[in-house]
């Protein structure tokens, strides 16, 4: 039997692990491997493994580059300030990237914060809108009847190339992982060992959306981190965690989804096969009243201009419940789409709430 310790999951080092990520055969001419990079969103990075390869660029793919490299340090940049300033936790982004060698690029689409509390996510919030004119996309609130508020705010400002490239973002929460508001509980903090939190982020991007090619990059990037530094501890240390934060079943995906393209490590696969019979019991556990799910109501904003005090507070009214807070009063609704005579109700509310005493 091979010893746990004899195979390795392949690193990123390896230039061509985004290449057999993508499905690429050795074959495959560059202009169709690109296709496929494109295709799934990882462009920038592929073409930072070609030009490590010593592939040389065409202008414009080397511009494109370029603005990808640009926009994602600022957005490295950003999260640690904003994390210094305000005493804010990151997860994923420049926390993965540090582990790439420096020719290699992880894309970032936004800043991923969570805040010790409502105080200091207002405080990051207003930092934001103050140095790039953000806007607030809209503030989602997360209850469960008892227990304080848990909130989210989406901020977003125009890209360099905002005709070309999405906006900057930074979404704020004041939790680490909200899960599927349904079946799997919010958990309020992550892991303290911060590979493994971040592993568990990239596994919490299954209830938002199918996994994706660079969420499998980064787990190869993680469990070559994790298991350098465990060691066998890693099989024991990882199960338990996706265990305990609820994710046994989005893990396990996670790893015999990448391990279909890339082989991963015989430490590797002996999680997976741990995480059977955890995924298991963790779907048993998954049914409607689960203690810990949290209900989630988006926040339609209703007058960006006005403020309403430090923290959120709901108002309840039959049309739909309306919040203030410190970036203006929300509709807040489960739903994506407002009808307009429910969102002039609303205003209507949200005014009198501001209204002086006659």
């Amino acid at each position: 039997m091979t010893a746990l310790h004899e195979v390795r999951t392949p690193a990123p080092t390896d230039l061509e692990v985004v290449d057999r990520l993508l499905g690429a055969t050795c074959d495959l001419p560059a202009w169709r491997v690109a296709e496929l990079a494109n295709r799934g969103g990882i462009l920038a990075t592929w073409l930072s493994t070609m030009e490590a390869r010593g592939v040389r660029l065409g202008a414009q793919a080397r511009a494109y580059l370029a603005r990808v490299r640009q926009r994602t340090a600022d957005l490295h940049a950003l999260g640690a300030d904003l994390s210094a300033a305000h005493g804010l936790g990151v997860l994923k982004g420049e926390r993965i990237a540090r582990h790439l060698p420096a020719p290699l690029l992880r894309q970032s689409g936004d800043v991923d914060l969570v805040a010790p509390g409502e105080a200091p996510l207002w405080e990051c919030v207003r930092d934001l809108r103050s140095r790039f004119d953000a806007a607030v996309q809209g503030v989602s609130v997360l209850d469960r009847g008892t227990g304080p508020l848990q909130i989210m705010v989406a901020v977003k400002w125009p890209a360099s190339e905002p005709f070309l490239d999405k906006p900057m973002g930074v979404d704020v929460t004041t939790f680490a992982f909200g899960g599927d508001f349904r079946e799997v509980p919010l958990r309020v903090t992550a892991p303290g060992d911060e590979d493994l939190a971040n592993v568990l982020a990239v596994t919490e991007e299954r209830f938002q959306r199918r996994f994706r090619v660079k969420d499998r990059l980064d787990l190869l990037t993680l469990a070559a981190v994790l298991e350098r530094r465990l060691g066998d501890d890693v099989i024991e240390v990882v199960s338990d965690a996706a265990a305990t934060y609820a994710l046994a079943p989005e893990l396990r995906r996670l790893i015999g989804g990448t391990r279909e393209w890339v082989p991963v490590s015989a430490r590797w696969q002996r999680i997976f096969e741990v995480l059977g019979p955890l995924a298991r019991e963790e779907k048993a556990r998954r049914r409607p009243g689960r203690p810990g799910v949290h209900r989630l109501r988006y926040g339609y904003p209703l007058d960006p201009g006005a403020g309403g005090g430090g923290t959120v507070r709901v108002h309840p009214r039959p049309g739909g419940d309306v919040a203030s807070t410190p970036v203006g009063p929300c509709l807040l609704t489960e739903r994506l789409v407002v009808e307009d005579q429910q969102l002039a109700t609303a205003i209507e509310f949200a005014r009198s709430l501001v209204k002086p005493p006659s």
